[in-house]
C-alpha cells in the first residue's frame, strides 16, 4: 500500500522538483508579459476591448448570452491537459512544454488584466470569480500533468540508443495520475457548463 501512494505522488527529489521549477517558471513568465501587454494596450485597442466587454455583460445580464455547446467548452477544458500529456511521449516536450505553460499563464493574465484595467478593483475580483472557478480545477491538473510529462521527455531525451521497454519513464503511477486528472477535468467542466449562465448573469450584474 505504502509503495503504490508513493508512486502516485511521484518522488520530488529526482524528476519532480526540476520539472516543476522549470514550468512555474515559465508560466511566472507568460504572466508577467500577458499582464503587461494588456495594460499597455494602445488608446484603439482599449476602446474596442471596452467596447466588447460592455456588450459581453450587457447580453449576460439580459440573459440573451448565447452559452456555448459542450464540446466548445470541453475543447476549451482540455486542450491545455491534452497537449501536456501528448508532449510527454517525445523528447521534443523539452522543449515545448516550456513554452506551453509560458502561453498558458500568458493567456490567462491577459485575460484577468484586461478586466483590470476596464473595470479597476472590481473587474479583478470579479474576473477571479469568472474565471477561478473552473481555473481552480483546470490549472492543477495542467502543472501535474506538465511536470509529469516534461519529466518524461527529459528521460527520453537522454536514453542510449537501444535501451529496452523497462528504461521508459511510464510506469504505473504515471497513468494512474492521467487518470485522476482526467476526472478532475470532467468534474470541473460539468461544473463549468451547469453553472456558467448562471455565473455570467451574477458577474455581468456586478459590474454594471
Amino acid at each position: 500500500m505504502r509503495r503504490a501512494v508513493t508512486g502516485f505522488w511521484w518522488s520530488p527529489t529526482t524528476q519532480g522538483t526540476p520539472a516543476l521549477v522549470v514550468t512555474a517558471a515559465f508560466f511566472t513568465f507568460g504572466v508577467l508579459v500577458g499582464s503587461l501587454l494588456a495594460l499597455q494596450v494602445t488608446e484603439g485597442g482599449a476602446e474596442a476591448l471596452n467596447a466588447y466587454l460592455e456588450q459581453f455583460l450587457a447580453l449576460a445580464q439580459a440573459g440573451e448570452l448565447t452559452q456555448p455547446s459542450f464540446f466548445t467548452l470541453m475543447w476549451r477544458a482540455i486542450r491545455w491537459p491534452l497537449f501536456a500529456f501528448l508532449l510527454g511521449f517525445s523528447a521534443l516536450g523539452v522543449l515545448f512544454l516550456p513554452i506551453l505553460s509560458s502561453m498558458r499563464g500568458f493567456f490567462l493574465a491577459f485575460s484577468i488584466a484586461s478586466f483590470a484595467r476596464s473595470y479597476a478593483r472590481r473587474g479583478v475580483a470579479i474576473s477571479f470569480l469568472l474565471l477561478g472557478v473552473p481555473e481552480a480545477v483546470y490549472l492543477p491538473v495542467f502543472f501535474l500533468l506538465c511536470v509529469q510529462s516534461l519529466g518524461a521527455a527529459w528521460s527520453l531525451a537522454g536514453r542510449i540508443p537501444g535501451q529496452g521497454r523497462r528504461e521508459l519513464p511510464y510506469d504505473r503511477g504515471y497513468f494512474l495520475r492521467c487518470g485522476v486528472c482526467t476526472v478532475a477535468m470532467a468534474v470541473g467542466l460539468f461544473i463549468e457548463w451547469a453553472a456558467l449562465p448562471t455565473l455570467m448573469a451574477g458577474v455581468a450584474g456586478g459590474l454594471t
